[in-house]
């Protein structure tokens, strides 16, 4: 597929470092989730208390660079520069904003 038919579909050819770093972001929100659910019925679990405070380190980290390359997650994302950041990225249903599960 050419890029040109790629672009005209709405799909792009290859991952992007956008899509690589969506793709990060959704496995450590979902670990977070999860350790979120595992710690609310083993709440003196230390080593599942530590492995959460990393994952969510990881997945601050990882919404910075997102945001600094790509810009806002969320609408309440802090805004950086003189205009409103949050309309310029594609739209959660829209396919710019989504990757391709492989």
């Amino acid at each position: 597929m050419s890029k040109l038919q790629a672009k005209h579909c709405n799909q792009t050819p290859h991952p992007t470092d956008r899509d690589d770093l969506l793709k990060r972001l959704s496995i450590v929100d979902f670990m977070l989730l999860d350790l979120g659910l595992y710690l609310n019925s083993m709440p003196h679990c230390t080593h599942g208390l530590a492995l959460h405070n990393k994952v969510s380190v990881d997945a601050a980290a990882l919404r910075k660079q997102y945001e600094e390359k790509f810009g806002p997650l969320r609408m309440e994302c802090e805004n950086n520069g003189d205009d409103w950041q949050w309309t310029k990225s594609p739209w959660p249903w829209e396919a710019g904003a989504n990757f391709k599960m492989d």
